[in-house]
């Protein structure tokens, strides 16, 4: 069945009135370091306790949690962002707080996350809302690290729901090893992780007649890295027009301005990877546009590099009360 054909026969399935079109956005946002002010006594989270060394207390605590609301709630003028991509989260404390007990309470969040074996503690997570999305599984995929030489790590986060228009959507929420160590000497670790995800992708394009896949969150790499390209197999945004609905494409490409900015330069770690699905004008969900949340009020003076920089909690060891060192990202789409 032609691609065409394919598309005719969604539709009637599932017509849609284009005059009825609707949008949503779907965010991501490195949180860095959201933890609560408690010792877990399994983790490396001492640093974050009122008597660590950040000075993590309860009231440090509380605003961070209203700067992320503030930044979840900018994403979109209209509506709070359908579904949010989170790394950095400790543990379900956090997040509960995050969407019951802040300025997003209204929005209707639930959530989902991974457990991994990092040894800070940290894992990924999904918010999102039931109007939009209905949740239908989702399970945790471990990154076996130790045959490269690396140590434990975020598990990524597959997430699988229904749109209002039916479409079934995956979801992976990703935090890549970092680059600490060197960007050569770390590139196998973010190759091992990508393979993972493009593995269970994979699995997705054997079954999905018109797959529709997110892969996003803070990568450590640009959209133009081993990684990106040989690991997840993903293609350049302009070639994404002409590609097969299994095929993967970085989005972020033709953006020029940063989400990590590091002695002066900015790069663009912080990513949405999708099917060509949502590319090739085919479909009932169609991607409208890819953003760096790039508002005055995420960002400050860089008095050591010139021009600006994210506006994060700490500066080194002195709380600056910031919203984190990554802009956010996020996309939008038509459904």
């Amino acid at each position: 069945m032609n691609r065409l054909v394919l598309f005719l026969t969604i539709c009637t399935l599932f017509p849609i009135d284009s005059s009825s079109q609707q949008s949503m956005t779907v965010m991501f946002c490195n949180t860095e370091n959201l933890f609560d002010t408690q010792d877990d006594p399994l983790k490396d989270d001492d640093a974050y306790t009122p008597d660590g060394d950040y000075r993590w207390t309860r009231s440090r605590y509380l605003d961070k949690l209203d700067a992320l609301s503030k930044v979840i709630v900018a994403a979109d003028e209209d509506q709070a962002p359908a579904i949010v991509g989170l790394s950095e989260v400790e543990n379900e404390t956090v997040l509960t707080d995050l969407t019951m007990r802040s300025a997003l309470r209204k929005a209707g969040y639930r959530f989902v996350m991974t457990d991994s074996p990092d040894r800070r503690g940290i894992d990924v997570a999904l918010l999102y809302r039931r109007s939009f999305f209905r949740l239908l599984e989702h399970e945790s995929l471990g990154v076996n690290l130790r045959p490269y030489g690396g140590g434990a790590t975020r598990d990524v986060l597959h997430v699988t729901g229904v749109l209002e228009n039916h479409d079934t959507l995956d979801i992976y929420v990703c935090h890549w090893p970092s680059r600490y160590g060197g960007t050569e000497e770390t590139d196998r670790l973010r190759m091992c992780a990508a393979r993972t995800v493009r593995k269970s992708v994979d699995s997705i394009f054997g079954v999905r007649r018109k797959p529709y896949v997110i892969v996003m969150g803070d990568l450590n790499d640009g959209p133009d890295a081993k990684s990106l390209r040989e690991g997840l197999k993903a293609h350049g945004y302009l070639s994404g027009a002409g590609l097969d609905d299994r095929e993967m494409v970085t989005v972020m490409d033709p953006l020029t301005d940063g989400s990590y900015k590091y002695e002066g330069l900015w790069d663009k770690y912080d990513q949405f990877v999708l099917s060509a699905s949502f590319l090739n004008g085919l479909g009932c969900t169609e991607l409208s546009g890819a953003y760096i949340m790039n508002l005055p009020f995420l960002l400050t003076d860089d008095d050591a590099f010139g021009g600006v920089k994210p506006f994060r909690t700490y500066n080194g060891r002195r709380y600056q009360g910031g919203f984190s060192d990554h802009l956010p990202v996020k996309i939008s789409l038509n459904f």
